[in-house]
Order: C-alpha cells, then sequence, then structure tokens
C-alpha cells in the first residue's frame, strides 16, 4: 500500500476493523474447513478483509457487516475453487493435532489421525455450497437465517442442504460417487 491513506480511519472503517478482529477466527476456521487447508483459509480470510476495506463504501449504511464479511470470504473461498484443479484430500494441519493429549497411546493416536484424515477428505467430496451450510451449522452454530443471509440463500434452501447431508455422507462413506447430472444411476 502506498502512504496515501495517513488520514485516521472513519468511523464506518473503525467498525469493519473492530469487527475484523473480532470475527477473525469464526471466519477462520469457517474458510479453512471450507478450503480445506489452514494456509488457504488464512489467504482466504486475509484477501476478504482487504476486499471488504476497499468496498466498504459501497455497503448501503444498514446493511449487516457480519453477513457482508462471510458472503465476501464465501464468494473468495468459491472462487478460489473453481480456479484450480480441487485437491482430493488436502489435510487440514490443525486436524492432526486431534489426538487425545490424556491418551498417549500410539496407535490410537494413529487410528485418531487416520480417522480424523478420512473425515476431512469425504467432506471435502461435498458440494461446496452444502459443505459451507454445514460448516456454518455445525461447527459455527448459525441460525439458519444468518447461514441464509450469509450465502445469499433462502433459509429453505440452507434446510434442504441440511436434509441432504446425512444421506449423501453416507454414500461418500460407503464408496458411491455422487450424482452428477440426469445420466443414469448405474452402479
Amino acid at each position: 500500500m502506498s502512504g496515501a491513506s495517513s488520514s485516521p480511519p472513519t468511523a464506518r472503517q473503525a467498525q469493519l476493523l473492530a469487527l475484523a478482529s473480532e470475527l477473525r477466527p469464526e471466519l477462520h476456521r469457517y474458510c479453512a474447513r471450507l478450503m480445506g487447508s489452514v494456509i488457504d483459509g488464512e489467504d482466504v480470510v486475509q484477501d476478504t478483509f482487504t476486499r471488504a476495506f476497499v468496498a466498504l463504501d459501497e455497503l448501503e449504511e444498514d446493511a449487516p457487516m457480519r453477513a457482508w464479511l462471510f458472503r465476501i470470504a464465501h464468494n473468495r473461498a468459491v472462487d478460489l475453487l473453481r480456479s484450480r484443479a480441487v485437491r482430493a484430500a488436502e489435510l487440514i494441519e490443525a486436524a492432526q493435532e486431534v489426538a487425545d493429549p490424556e491418551s498417549p497411546d500410539p496407535v490410537e493416536m494413529m487410528m485418531r489421525r487416520e480417522a480424523v484424515e478420512t473425515a476431512v477428505s469425504r467432506f471435502a467430496e461435498l458440494p461446496t455450497t452444502q459443505r459451507s451450510v454445514v460448516i456454518l451449522k455445525d461447527v459455527l452454530d448459525q441460525s439458519l437465517e444468518e447461514i441464509a443471509a450469509m450465502l445469499d440463500l433462502t433459509v429453505n434452501a440452507v434446510k434442504a442442504h441440511l436434509a441432504r447431508r446425512a444421506p449423501k455422507a453416507a454414500r461418500i462413506e460407503k464408496g458411491v460417487p455422487p450424482h452428477r447430472g440426469a445420466s443414469g444411476g448405474s452402479g
């Protein structure tokens, strides 16, 4: 950045900076899980705050800033996922630390690590919007209305994505490929 912005932040910019500080951990958890990588999630979060700061003047005065930031993050993550070949099962680095510290048994730790890796890779196979809805509801405990606002969906669409998660997860676990188009149901 150039030294052009030496003036103090406006009230709106200060509000964004305060919210960004408060929201950063939650937004990072969301982005890291959506992207399948802690590092890629951090990149999306940084890009989100940069884009939000630049576009702040375009945001309506009474628009909810929190939902707006999540929508920017979601859209940026989707753009990145579309722009590259999605890795089938990139491990979330932080997931390796899930091992129970009360149980130092190496076999149990290895089994836990493998279970986490499998769950992460299977979860990555869900469609992006469904993954987003599941993360926002199950991990970040957002309300259906908040999720709808963040992802620009209807509440009924959010409910539908949540209702489909269990059957789809069961199909993925059994190794059945997801349905793609109407080309048929061979199996």
